[in-house]
């Protein structure tokens, strides 16, 4: 198991010096938008895409007692 996990870390490390190089910004500032911006914002978005689709699934529900 800890042979999957080293490899999924050195796969997404890879993966971000590698974007670090395609967008001619260091490895740290590729680092920082994806944690600091895009991981919340993707939470964000999820979390309401959440509360949408269980107040739609409620609303089914409310149409198929009645």
């Amino acid at each position: 198991m800890e042979r999957y996990i080293e490899g999924i870390y050195i796969y997404l490390t890879e993966f971000i010096i590698n974007l670090a190089n395609i967008s001619h910004l260091s490895y740290y500032e590729v680092n920082a938008f994806l944690f600091c911006v895009f991981y919340p914002f993707a939470f964000i978005f999820l979390l309401c895409y959440i509360f949408y689709l269980r107040r739609k699934l409620l609303n089914l529900k409310k149409i198929a007692k009645a």
